[in-house]
């Protein structure tokens, strides 16, 4: 054999040695990508150690669908607090414990909360926080401390001498002004330190305050049922001017108003006026489940309907489109399309008590808040 014959031989060895080691390589490289792209066999081999201490795991956060609870650690959240109505809530409360959202899909643990009760944010400083509520206006109950948190709800302060007290908003112009609810109108003008309570008669307890574009509507109610509507003014919070009432009925009820129109859910209906509450039209056409059959100030509500249970609890035009009204009521959510004059039930949320209702995200989000939590609606 020459040497020529022997190096070629040598080379064709090499190359074949070299080829059975790139195969071998890339086999074992495919085998280890095949077995990351298999997640039940990484589980396995993870737990066939019975002697191994498994890491702790935190479920991955997910997105709420439409028409789903707002659930936060396994628990329902059974209230949003919205500082900007153009964004997603900032807050969420379960019976026990504050949420603050870090983004669109994921919640910190803030704290424990000290009382349950209304929480209300500062508009100009989201880490005001203001706490607190009062037991039913007709009724005895337990005393409720009022609280306020400077840092997001980490800690909470206990007011002296506060107690009963729902807030429900601080008052855009000033921010010392905190406007509550105390089975009367009550006012703080030192960010909760002290606070004033009034009422036009001493006979009617103030059951509802609602916020609108026009200001402040409240429902008094007597010990008998019959409530009156009243616009309050406070241009001067040392004096609060409650106007003359504008409608009356029987039971609590809802309100929202704008420039053009005041809407009244009670119940025995929907009444509407155009002109300030002047004059009123009532409307009960598809609430038929929901309201009484007759005006219970003209007439006795049959047992069946006073057994099976009445109420409309919650009114709220869409931001984006005014013929667009959606109703909390006794059982489940209804909605109109043409202003509150005819009605139909939202099937995503059927039979449940509806509090109350938020728009957010300028329309984007309704918060449906019920007896068992808050519901999402995604574009309602």
């Amino acid at each position: 054999m020459t040497m020529e014959t022997f190096l070629k031989r040598g080379n064709q060895h090499v190359a074949i040695f070299l080829i059975m080691s790139l195969s071998l390589l890339l086999s074992a490289c495919i085998s280890i990508d095949d077995r990351r792209a298999d997640p039940d066999e990484v589980a396995t081999e993870a737990t066939s150690d019975p002697t191994a201490t498994p890491e702790p795991t935190l479920p991955p956060p997910t997105a709420v669908p439409s028409g789903s609870f707002l659930q936060i650690d396994g628990l329902n959240a059974r209230q949003v607090v919205l500082w900007d109505a153009e964004l997603p809530a900032e807050f969420a409360a379960t019976r026990f414990s504050l949420y603050r959202r870090t983004d669109m899909r994921n919640w910190t643990n803030v704290g424990p909360l000290p009382v349950e009760g209304n929480i209300v944010a500062d508009p100009g400083n989201p880490d005001m926080l203001y706490l607190g509520d009062h037991p039913p206006c007709l009724s005895e109950g337990e005393p409720v401390q009022f609280h306020r948190s400077s840092d997001g709800g980490a800690t909470w302060e206990a007011i002296d001498n506060a107690t009963n007290i729902r807030p429900i908003l601080v008052w855009p112009g000033d921010h010392d002004v905190i406007i509550g609810s105390r089975c009367g109108l009550a006012i703080s003008q030192d960010r909760g330190e002290t606070w004033e309570r009034s009422l036009p008669d001493l006979e009617f307890d103030l059951t509802r305050l609602t916020v609108t574009q026009i200001g402040l509507f409240g429902v008094f109610t007597s010990e008998s049922g019959i409530s009156y509507l009243r616009r309050i003014e406070i241009d001067d919070p040392d004096k609060p001017e409650f106007l003359e009432p504008i409608l009356s009925f029987w039971g609590p009820g809802a309100v929202h108003a704008t420039r053009d129109r005041i809407l009244v859910g009670e119940s025995s209906g929907v009444h509407f006026s155009d002109d300030g509450g002047r004059t009123w039209s009532t409307t009960r056409e598809g609430l038929d489940d929901v309201v009484a059959s007759v005006d219970p100030l003209e007439e006795d509500i049959p047992e069946t309907e006073l057994e099976a249970g009445l109420g409309i609890f919650a009114l709220l035009p869409h931001p984006q489109n005014a013929e667009r009204v959606f109703l909390g009521t006794i059982r489940g959510l209804y909605l109109s399309e043409d202003g509150g004059r005819t009605w139909g039930k939202v099937p995503d949320i059927e039979n449940r008590t509806v509090r109350r209702l938020n728009f957010a995200m300028g329309g984007a989000i309704l918060y449906v808040t019920t007896d068992h939590g808050v519901i999402v609606l995604h574009n309602p």
